[in-house]
Order: structure tokens, then C-alpha cells, then sequence
């Protein structure tokens, strides 16, 4: 199944939206241009619908709005075939057909009236024509008529005298009133002679404006139209963009309310792809938080009990040993063996307590780490150097395998002894005298690898994985009294304070019995 594109979709609306609203504009606007070129119709708009001419066809020409014009079509013998409208049947006639230029020569007549010499009036007629489509017209030919409409001059109408009054009247009235009179000949589609007789004047100012404002009237529905289109266009296509993200939606609400609703991926746009798995991966990130966050409180039960566990046995032994001595029922002999279980046992509840204390200061991150840079060699060097001494005094002994050269990390040197500490003690109180405590360093690419090791009785195999967490010590009925069991756990959280990590080899290299391997970040 694949999945659907959010950005194409959009693009394809928009498209598609897009094309209609402009198809509604364009159409608003042929509309208005249609009534407009309807209202100043000319020879050249009658003779594109030269076909409906040809078949006779007349309700097919859009001329019936013309403002301007209008025409008469007569066949061979003169009959009048069609005309527009009353006025030119009743204004030209066949007869006057001499007396129209002809629109394919393009040739027109010009009157201008003018004084004679003699201070009579007298008419001067051109026939005139746009010489090769030029933008200024040239005269042809030219007649002089005197008031009476005698031809006194000029080779225009060579077959006549005169004119008619009305032919006079025919060509000076067309004139004078900026109006344009053209013929022009064709044949039906029968084969039969038609000669059309084009009627033409340009409109007064107010007149134009009558008409561009009834034009323009149907932008009054086209901008709406328009509009109310593009508000269409923006709800369906909102709707469009909720539809597609409404999956993931709707499982965020799910999981807010506590619900599982596992999203498909194929259900949203491909863009979202990557959120929803982010999405999912959060989910899961928060599922394992909760976890662990049970977990801890799980611990921190368990700790609760421990720390009572383990303050319950000494405080225990405390209270009855000192009831006894205060009551005088220990024999002299033994005072001394009750006064000595006494004090070791409270000590031992002191460094549970003190341990607890800076186990829990270490586990809050704003802990303050003092880190500073040195030889981390030289630093290992004089901590077992000082503690040579007490390491002998307890019957074992030490093998150390340090290099010469200088390994610099940053620490903090108070935690970073207190490690080191922690894991000689447990070394000295869980293994028989005679033992050898084994220590090397090494550099490894960008890490220092420090090797804490020992040829004791080694780890049970019971303990080995929960090494690390608190109060767990070598004997789980903990009732040695060796240690407080926090020893291995404030060392872990130091190693990591410094951004490094500490392994329990199991099982160890020979000829250890117990391994330790910690890794350090060398500084740069």
C-alpha cells in the first residue's frame, strides 16, 4: 500500500481550485467583453460570423445589442434579403449602393463644405482610402458641388450633373455624424449575388459610458462569485489537511487519556511519516520512563527496607549487650568482649548511615563534581603508594602494572579516591590473607583502561549481575558484618559522574579470581 503525499494532494487541490476560480473569472470577463463587443459591433466583428452570412443564418450573428450599427443585405435584383433593424430599412437602399465605399478596397467618402470666390457655398466630396494599410488616408478622387448639388469640377461621378438632394443628404449626413457606410459583396451559399450595406456611427460620451457601466454590472455578481469560490476553496481544503493528520490526532488524544491506539503509518501523508515514527518512539520512550520510574520506586522500597534491615542488626545487638552491662549480668571476663562488640557494631551503623548519606547526595544531579586535570598514573601511583603499608599489615599483597608515561583525564580527585578506596576495601574485607591485590593501566584510542583485580574467592555466581545496586554484599543473609553494601554502588555512580563505565569480568582473566575494568575519557 503506498502511502499518499499531503504536498501533492495540496498541490492538486490547489490546482484544480485554482483552475476554477480563474475559469470563473475568465468566464465573467468573456461575459462582460462579449456585451461590450455586442454594444460596438463593426464590420470586421459581422464578418468573422462570415458563415452564418454565406448560409443565410442571421439569428446566428450577436448583433441584435449593437449600439452603433447596423446592416441590410440585398440580393441581385435589389430585394432587400434581411435587415438588422427598422431604421437602416428605412434609411438605405439598393440604389445607393453607388454612392457606399466598398470594404474591400477599403474606399470611403469625405464631405466638407467650403466658400466659393464669390463667397457662395459650395461642397467638396473625396473618395478616399487607407493607401496599403497606411495610417493616414489618401484621396482618390474628388467632385466640387455648388449649393445646388451641380457638379463643377472633378472626375468623381464623371456619368453625372448632379446629385439628389437625398443622395447628397446620404452622403453628408453619414459624414457629418462620424458614421461609416460600407458595402460589401459576396456570394450565399447558393451561388447567389449579396450585397450587404454595413451602418456604422461612433457614440457620444454619455452614451459609451451607459454602456461600459452596463457591462461592468455583471462584476457585481462575478467578484462575489469569485470570492465566495475562494472561501470554498480555503474550508475544503482545511478540511482536506485535518482529514489527513486526523490519525495522529486522534492517537495523542488516545494516549492522553491513558488509551493505546496504535497508528498506522500507511493512514497518514508520507510528509508525516517521520513524526509518527518520532511520535511512536516518544511513546515508547515514555512507556520506559514509566517503567523505570516503577522500578526506582520498587528500589527505593527496597532500599527502605535494607537500611532498616541493616540498622536493625547492630542498633540490636547494641541495645541488648549495653542492657546487659547496665544491668550487671556480664561476668568481669566478658565486659571487655561486650564494650568491643558494642563499639564495632556502632561503627558499623555510622558508616551505613555516612555511606547512605553521600549515596543519596551522589544520585541528585546538581551533585557539585570538582573536575580537574592530571596524571592520571601519577595519581593511582601515590594512592597505593600510602596504601602499601595497610594493604601488608593485612597479610596481602600487591602487584602493580603501571606505565611511566603520563595519562592525563579530569577528575575529581575526592570521589575519584573514595573510588579507589571502595574497591581496595572490598578487596581487604572479602578476601582470605595471603591474597594478591592486582593493579594495571593502560591507554586504549581515546580511553584510559584502569585493571582492579584480586586472586581471592572471587564473586558468587548468585551476586554477579546484581553487583553494582545497593546493599548487596558477598554474603546475601548479610549478617557478616564486613560491610554496609553500598561500597560497589557509590563506586559505580562515581565512574559515571565522570562519564566512564566499570565491567565485572566474568569470568575473570588468570590468575584473577575477581576483575574489575574501568573505563575513563582521556582529557583533551
Amino acid at each position: 500500500m503506498k502511502r499518499k503525499s499531503l504536498i501533492v494532494s495540496c498541490m492538486l487541490y490547489f490546482l484544480f481550485y485554482t483552475l476554477l476560480i480563474v475559469l470563473i473569472y475568465s468566464a465573467f470577463h468573456y461575459l462582460v467583453n462579449q456585451r461590450i463587443n455586442e454594444a460596438f459591433f463593426t464590420i470586421d466583428d459581422l464578418l468573422q460570423h462570415e458563415d452564418a452570412l454565406v448560409h443565410e443564418e442571421y439569428a446566428r450573428i450577436p448583433s441584435k445589442n449593437a449600439q452603433n450599427a447596423a446592416y441590410i443585405i440585398f440580393d441581385e435584383d435589389g430585394k432587400t434579403v434581411y435587415a438588422s433593424n427598422r431604421t437602416i430599412n428605412e434609411k438605405v437602399f439598393y440604389q445607393d449602393m453607388e454612392l457606399i465605399g466598398d470594404y474591400h478596397s477599403g474606399h470611403f467618402f469625405d464631405v466638407f463644405e467650403d466658400l466659393a470666390p464669390d463667397g457662395s457655398i459650395q461642397y467638396l466630396v473625396y473618395l478616399s482610402s487607407y493607401w496599403h494599410d497606411g495610417p493616414v488616408p489618401k484621396a482618390l478622387d474628388y467632385c466640387v458641388l455648388d449649393e445646388d448639388y451641380h457638379i463643377l469640377e472633378g472626375t468623381l461621378f464623371a456619368d453625372r450633373d448632379s446629385l439628389s438632394a437625398r443622395e447628397f443628404e446620404l452622403l453628408s449626413g453619414i459624414s457629418r455624424n462620424n458614421g461609416i457606410l460600407e458595402k460589401y459583396v459576396y456570394q450565399n451559399a447558393a451561388g447567389e449575388k449579396r450585397t450587404l450595406a454595413f451602418l456604422s456611427f461612433n457614440l457620444s460620451g454619455k452614451k459609451y459610458d451607459e454602456i461600459i457601466r452596463s457591462a461592468n454590472s455583471l462584476w457585481m455578481i462575478g467578484v462575489p462569485t469569485v470570492l465566495l469560490s475562494i472561501i470554498l476553496f480555503v474550508i475544503l481544503f482545511s478540511r482536506r489537511v485535518k482529514r489527513c493528520i486526523a490519525p495522529l490526532n486522534q492517537t495523542i488524544v488516545s494516549y492522553q487519556k491513558g488509551k493505546e491506539n496504535e497508528i498506522n503509518p500507511m493512514a497518514v501523508p508520507s510528509e508525516f511519516y517521520d513524526t509518527v515514527s518520532n511520535f511512536k518512539g516518544l511513546v515508547t520512550q515514555l512507556e520506559k520512563t514509566r517503567e523505570e520510574k516503577e522500578a526506582l520506586y520498587e528500589e527505593k522500597q527496597k532500599l527502605i527496607v535494607d537500611i532498616s534491615h541493616d540498622l536493625k542488626t547492630p542498633l540490636t545487638v547494641i541495645q541488648g549487650y549495653a542492657e546487659a552491662l547496665s544491668q550487671g549480668r556480664v561476668p568481669p571476663e566478658k565486659q571487655e568482649r561486650y564494650l568491643q562488640t558494642i563499639f564495632s557494631k556502632s561503627r558499623l551503623a555510622t558508616e551505613l548511615v555516612n555511606d547512605l548519606f553521600f549515596f543519596t547526595q551522589m544520585e541528585h544531579p546538581d551533585y557539585p563534581l570538582h573536575l580537574e586535570p592530571m596524571d592520571f598514573t601519577e595519581f593511582v601511583k601515590g594512592f597505593f603508594a600510602e596504601k602499601y603499608t595497610e594493604i601488608t599489615d593485612a597479610g596481602f599483597e600487591l602487584s602493580a602494572d603501571l606505565p611511566e608515561q603520563r595519562l592525563s583525564v579530569s577528575i575529581d580527585r575526592r570521589l575519584m579516591r573514595r573510588f579507589l578506596e571502595n574497591l581496595l576495601n572490598n578487596s581487604l574485607k572479602y578476601n582470605p590473607k595471603g591474597s594478591t591485590i592486582f593493579v594495571s593501566m593502560r591507554q586504549d584510542e581515546s580511553k584510559i583502561v584502569l585493571t582492579l583485580a584480586d586472586d581471592g574467592i572471587g564473586i558468587p555466581t548468585e551476586i554477579a549481575d546484581s553487583l553494582f545496586q545497593p546493599f548487596v554484599t558477598g554474603n546475601q543473609a548479610r549478617t557478616t558484618g564486613k560491610g554496609t553494601g553500598l561500597g560497589l554502588s557509590i563506586a559505580k555512580r562515581i565512574i559515571e559522574m565522570h562519564a566512564g563505565k566499570i565491567f565485572l569480568i566474568n569470568p575473570p582473566h588468570k590468575p584473577y579470581q575477581t576483575e574489575f575494568r574501568i573505563e575513563l575519557p582521556k582529557s583533551r
